[in-house]
C-alpha cells in the first residue's frame, strides 16, 4: 500500500496571485525530480476570491513558462483545515502570523524565501497593485526556491 502523500500547501493573502503561480511551480520542479509522493494545493488567508480563477496576469505568466493555472480556483485555509496540512509555506510575514494565529505548529511553516541566503527581505512582494513586472519577479524568487523548500522537506518529513 503506498505511503499517504505529503501535503503541501502554500498560502497567500487571496489564493489569485502568489499562492497559485507558487503550487504549479512547485509541482512542475517536484515533477522533474520524479519526487511523486507530494500533494501540493493553495490557498488564501481571506475570502475574497474563493472560487474565483486565477488572476489573470499570474496565469499569464504561467503559461508563458508552461505552467497551468486555467483550472485553478481559489480557496480559503482556516484554522478548522490546517490539521489536514503536513506543510504550509506562506509568501509573507502577514501570511506567515496569519497562519500561527490559526493554530499551524510554527514547526510545519516555512517562508517561501528562508532558504534563499541573499534575500534582505523574505517576503514574495504581491504583485496584485503592480504592474507586469511584478508577476515576473514573483516567478523568478519562486523559481529560485523551488527547489530549495523541496530539499528541505524531503530531508526533514518523516514519512
Amino acid at each position: 500500500m503506498p505511503a499517504e502523500p505529503v501535503r503541501i500547501l502554500f498560502v497567500c493573502l487571496g489564493n489569485i496571485c502568489r499562492s497559485p503561480l507558487a503550487e504549479v511551480v512547485v509541482k512542475s520542479v517536484a515533477e522533474k525530480r520524479n519526487l511523486h509522493h507530494y500533494h501540493i494545493e493553495s490557498a488564501g488567508t481571506g475570502d475574497w476570491h474563493i472560487g474565483g480563477s486565477a488572476d489573470p496576469r499570474s496565469a499569464a505568466k504561467a503559461k508563458e513558462y508552461g505552467l497551468d493555472l486555467s483550472r485553478h480556483r481559489a480557496q480559503q485555509i482556516t484554522a478548522s483545515k490546517v490539521e489536514g496540512w503536513h506543510w504550509f509555506i506562506a509568501m509573507d510575514r502577514a501570511n506567515y502570523r496569519d497562519l500561527l494565529n490559526m493554530g499551524v505548529d510554527a514547526n510545519r511553516l516555512l517562508l517561501m524565501r528562508q532558504f534563499e541566503h541573499t534575500a534582505q527581505i523574505l517576503d514574495v512582494p504581491d504583485p496584485y497593485y503592480g504592474g507586469p513586472d511584478g508577476f515576473e519577479d514573483a516567478y523568478q524568487m519562486l523559481i529560485a526556491n523551488a527547489e530549495k523548500i523541496l530539499d528541505f522537506i524531503e530531508s526533514n518529513h518523516r514519512h
